[in-house]
């Protein structure tokens, strides 16, 4: 295995007047299993495509991307069980469409799939689906056969310039978002008599994408703008009623007037079973500083992790409440779960991209993570290849020891306790100095330092099944 280490980038905050509450990271190392990239696009990829997921009652994990055909796009599936292999061969949606942009995917209330689609098929006046308006296809669980929708969804014929970001409203509406130079819009359904929405009118808003609390049933539009003395990250309620839009904290200066742009679908989400909608995002400028993350209705952000340079931050919804945070940094990527309160984080693992396919650079990182493991994306550039990578991710163990340090000529018991989150991690097992043990009901395990020790260090790792294993030392003196 690799050994990695914990993110402890230190930074100051550009942003005054806005406070933050710090998530307490694990001090243990953390190790990473070496990554098993598998290849999910073509490698003639464009660095602005973006995968479209959702995962389905059977555990499959559905991800839907872009191909060029000729000057001409396609949208293929391909399903992903798991344990993170393949089911079966990718299965084509549509083709030879003139233009395509990101679409989104969504799980229906019957457990089948719904795409949305923004696009032009062809330039025939005649076709529905040559006017730009949004559209759909659907498909049952299995992921086969595709069935594009006969009309369009929208009143706008401008969706096809945008990517859409989608979701099901309790119900099992569907609604779906899309921003163009002066409009923000979404439409609920799948009426295209009934009026799309309109939000952001000044120019420009971007990468917008929904989101349901699971608790309330409210559907949560965020999207990321640049307009004059508007810039950062905002979302709004959008259904069943209308909600006042709210600023992100800290994504943007403190006067609106300077920001990062997000280069991927707004990192919004809600959690599995549990109320809140949560984005994620990097906080500073010119660099981010800060990974953050922020509940919306809130006021204050919680810092995940000190990051310089992050960028590429995203989130997905784990179990039990859980959120997995992602980001690319310096051409490496990041991942932290939290508890199931999403209060506090685990150990950031740290994972090195597919070797040798990003020395030009990684342009999209995003992960689907409501079963144990991170099931984590990545575009990356090599010198002659571009292409989107598949790769499973544990959440990262917590090893600490107490006391840290112990005399030599006195000898003593060090407990070492194993947590994931912050949570007592049961039948872990801990090996030290040649020796194993395993945690019990309250995660901890004690090792004897016997009299007359060697004076230097001692190290000690933490493992279990399904998790990332986690290190550490005591001091010998």
């Amino acid at each position: 295995m690799t050994q990695n280490r914990l993110v402890t980038f230190s930074s100051r905050s550009n942003f005054p007047g806005i406070g933050l509450a710090l998530v307490l990271l694990a001090s243990s190392m953390c190790f990473a299993r070496p990554a098993d990239w598998t290849r999910i696009t073509e490698i003639n990829d464009s660095n602005i495509q973006e995968p479209a997921l959702a995962r389905t009652a059977d555990g499959v994990l559905h991800v839907v991307w872009t191909r060029k055909n000729g000057p001409k796009r396609d949208l293929l599936h391909t399903g992903i069980s798991k344990d993170g292999k393949f089911v079966g061969p990718p299965t084509l949606i549509i083709d030879a469409w003139e233009t395509l942009d990101n679409p989104d995917l969504v799980v229906t209330k019957d457990g089948g799939l719904r795409l949305f689609i923004s696009g032009q098929h062809t330039t025939d006046i005649k076709d529905p689906h040559s006017h730009g308006a949004l559209t759909s296809a659907t498909a049952p669980e299995s992921g086969a056969p595709w069935k594009l929708e006969k009309g369009v969804h929208s009143q706008s014929n401008a969706v096809t310039a945008s990517p859409v970001g989608a979701a099901v409203m309790a119900d099992g509406t569907p609604i779906a978002a899309w921003a163009v130079s002066f409009a923000l819009q979404a439409h609920i359904g799948l009426d295209p008599k009934k009026d799309d929405l309109k939000f952001q009118t000044t120019c420009c808003a971007y990468q917008p994408d929904i989101a349901v609390d699971a608790a309330s049933g409210e559907a949560i539009l965020g999207w990321y703008s640049n307009a004059n003395n508007e810039q950062g990250l905002y979302t709004q309620a959008i259904a069943p009623n209308m909600g006042e839009k709210q600023f992100v904290p800290d994504s943007a200066t403190a006067d609106r007037k300077s920001s990062l742009s997000i280069d991927q679908r707004m990192a919004i989400t809600n959690r599995i079973g549990a109320p809140g909608i949560y984005v994620a995002y990097g906080a500073g400028y010119p660099t981010y500083q800060t990974v953050n993350l922020w509940r919306h209705g809130t006021v204050t952000p919680i810092v995940v992790a000190k990051a310089s340079g992050a960028r590429r931050i995203n989130i997905s919804a784990g179990p039990e409440g859980r959120l997995w945070v992602m980001w690319e940094r310096n051409r490496r990527i990041y991942a932290t779960r939290s508890n199931r309160d999403a209060t506090r984080f685990g150990s950031i693992v740290e994972v090195s991209p597919p070797a040798g396919k990003a020395e030009s650079g990684v342009y999209k990182v995003k992960g689907e993570g409501s079963v144990w493991p991170l099931d984590l994306f990545v575009a990356c550039q090599s010198i002659k290849e571009l292409a989107t990578y598949h790769a499973q991710v544990f959440p990262g163990l917590s090893l600490t020891a107490s006391p840290a340090s112990v005399l030599s000529a006195k000898g003593g018991t060090v407990t070492f306790l194993v947590s994931d989150a912050g949570d007592p991690v049961s039948g872990a097992s801990v090996s030290v100095a040649g020796k194993s043990f395993t945690t019990d009901a309250q995660g901890r395990a004690s090792y004897v330092v016997p009299k007359g020790a060697k004076v230097g260090s001692i190290s000690a790792t933490a493992s279990k099944s399904d998790y990332t294993p986690a290190s550490t030392s005591v001091a010998v003196k």
